[in-house]
């Protein structure tokens, strides 16, 4: 993919940005927090359900330095000075954000200590390769990775991300976003084999979106888990709720 190729004659220079502004996180521990988002082009998968295509394909970036990136999120933080100002959560998101994570890494060692990042990765990158670009910032926890596990509804196939949970460390959440009942025993068969220190469970029913034309319903996905008494987090998306019908921006 041209968008791939030239992230890799890039990497650590540039971002392939597709979008970078402020709103309410809409999901994992963090939800309901103001948060930054850098949503970053391309991406190695081609989820079913998934609802921003906008920066996985149509060439609908911008090329922006690691330099001048870091600048604007330090505007869109706002006063740092005061520890009751400014806004600290970081996300970033795409796409796949590891494809670019040489320049993510660049952009943190620029960025204030007291910004915490959350990278939403899809499971089926390695990520011992970004812990070795970050080490002291993943032992602190100050980056953490909210990583997806790839259900069959998703239309891909977790292959890395086995390897990626044993890796995963407290800080850091999993989540599994799910489309029927045949996800949900996914999820739990994965759950009940591979070991991970992750403390934070996702369980995220899927939404109509790109070839999905209909979801799960968020009250039958809550039954299944209390009826197994399954010590997961259920996760709607905040963002959706609040601001129904857009995709961008939120």
């Amino acid at each position: 993919m041209e968008a791939q190729a030239t992230v890799a004659s890039r990497k650590g220079k540039e971002f392939l940005l597709s979008e970078c502004y402020v709103s309410v996180q809409g999901e994992s521990s963090l939800v309901g927090l103001p948060t930054i988002f850098v949503r970053l082009y391309t991406c190695n998968l081609r989820c079913r359900w998934c609802d921003s295509m906008h920066a996985v394909e149509g060439g609908d970036f911008t090329r922006m330095g690691v330099d001048a990136t870091v600048k604007k999120i330090l505007r869109l933080a706002g006063d740092l000075q005061s520890d009751a100002r400014g806004i600290r959560n970081l996300c970033w998101t795409g796409g796949e954000p590891l494809l670019q994570g040489e320049s993510i890494a660049r952009a943190i060692e620029r960025l204030p200590e007291t910004f915490v990042h959350s990278i939403e990765t899809d499971g089926e990158i390695d990520l011992s390769t970004f812990d070795a670009l970050v080490p002291d910032e993943r032992a602190s926890g100050r980056v953490r990775y909210v990583m997806d596990v790839k259900c069959p509804g998703s239309g891909m196939v977790a292959n890395k991300a086995y390897a990626n949970l044993e890796r995963l460390r407290e800080h850091d959440e999993v989540k599994f976003v799910l489309l029927d009942r045949a996800d949900y025993e996914f999820a739990r068969s994965v759950l009940s084999k591979v070991d991970t220190r992750a403390r934070t469970v996702l369980f995220s029913p899927a939404t109509p979106a790109h070839k999905v034309s209909h979801g799960l319903d968020p009250g039958q996905l809550a039954s299944w888990i209390l009826d197994e008494r399954l010590p997961v987090r259920l996760q709607l998306q905040l963002h959706k709720l609040i601001w129904p019908g857009r995709e961008r921006g939120i």
